[in-house]
């Protein structure tokens, strides 16, 4: 059976570095405490007494979040404010990062139930009945984030008013020819959004105009928009809204690599308003990030009082807003220029 010191050799750390991630005790840099956390599923290592372990009682006070994929800033920011929310009432938190990989995921969750985590907040990457119950199964509460599960308590922004946000914008700018980037799996609320509000407005989006991300890894979309700037040039697009903030870059450094002007030529929107829309002036729809963490970790609070199975599914929706940037602001300075003239 492995040890504590076992992990820390593995990981290249000292023992009580490997003591501080695992409680939460102290500030460790994330790289350090990836290794760690590595290290200790590969190894399956179960400390021997999990409970004292971590707070010297029954009750650990330690919360897991689990992610898919750190890579898309989203999800970093989310669990920096999550940490925050936690440590501002006496929790601890352990990380988990499921890579976007399934197996991945139920391995994390198998490391949630050994390490008698105190309730679970979760980006899930599968959604299957069979998924939905082996999280019921757990012996700790989960709080469901980004999307509403079935039978288990979400907290989410309404991602169709999203998407309709971004369509109404476009349509409103001016553009008439707009594509989506993302997953067109009929389940993929931003998609239902925007096409239903181009609907209303008078322009349909044929599948032709869908660069779709089918399996689902929007942060490595570089390859898969080239393909279809090559079978659709010269792209008719004028206008194109991205299903996250990092496939909303990959897009427009691919149209500026093929020659195109961003915004002049094509303009972009994203989605979740993260540090890269600000950065790179990215128009973005917004999530209220301070208000997911401070509701979900209400709510696993909540759970965690009560009865398991006692409690009723809560669905907590919030609404996004649009915030405009340069990736869309041609057509409003032309429009700006054009009042003046009249005027």
């Amino acid at each position: 059976m492995a040890t504590v010191r076992d992990v820390a050799q593995l990981a290249g750390v000292s023992v009580a570095t490997v003591s501080r991630v695992m409680t939460g005790a102290a500030r460790v840099a994330e790289a350090t405490a990836e290794r760690v956390r590595a290290a200790i599923l590969q190894l399956d290592y179960v400390p021997n007494h999990p409970a004292s372990a971590l707070g010297g009682s029954k009750t650990a006070r330690l919360f897991a979040v689990m992610v898919p994929n750190l890579t898309n800033p989203y999800f970093a920011e989310l669990l920096d404010i999550i940490e925050l929310e936690a440590s501002q009432h006496g929790f601890s938190v352990l990380f988990f990062n499921a890579r976007q990989n399934e197996q991945t995921e139920r391995s994390c969750l198998e490391s949630c139930r050994k390490q008698q985590v105190d309730g679970l907040l979760m980006v899930p990457i599968v959604h299957s009945p069979e998924a939905i119950a082996r999280l019921e199964s757990l012996p700790f509460p989960v709080v469901i984030l980004t999307q509403p599960l079935p039978r288990l308590t979400s907290v989410f922004v309404d991602h169709a008013a999203g998407g309709a946000l971004a369509a109404e914008h476009l349509v409103r700018t001016g553009h008439t020819r707009i594509g989506f980037l993302g997953s067109n799996r009929g389940s993929e609320e931003k998609l239902v959004g925007f096409r239903g509000k181009l609907a209303e407005l008078g322009y349909p989006l044929s599948d032709d105009d869908i660069i779709d991300l089918a399996d689902g890894h929007h942060e490595e979309c570089g390859p898969c928009i080239r393909s279809y700037l090559a079978r659709h040039r010269p792209l008719t697009l004028s206008a194109i809204f991205a299903s996250n903030d990092v496939a909303a870059l990959q897009m427009m450094e691919a149209l500026i690599e093929q020659g195109y002007r961003v915004p002049e030529e094509v303009v972009v929107v994203g989605f979740d308003n993260t540090p890269l829309a600000k950065a790179m002036g990215i128009t973005s729809i917004a999530q209220p990030m301070q208000e997911i963490g401070r509701l979900a970790f209400q709510e696993i609070l909540a759970l965690r009082s009560q009865t398991p199975g006692a409690a009723q599914a809560q669905h907590l929706s919030l609404a996004p807003r649009l915030v405009v940037r340069e990736s869309t602001l041609k057509v409003h300075r032309c429009t700006a220029e054009l009042s003046l003239t009249r005027r």
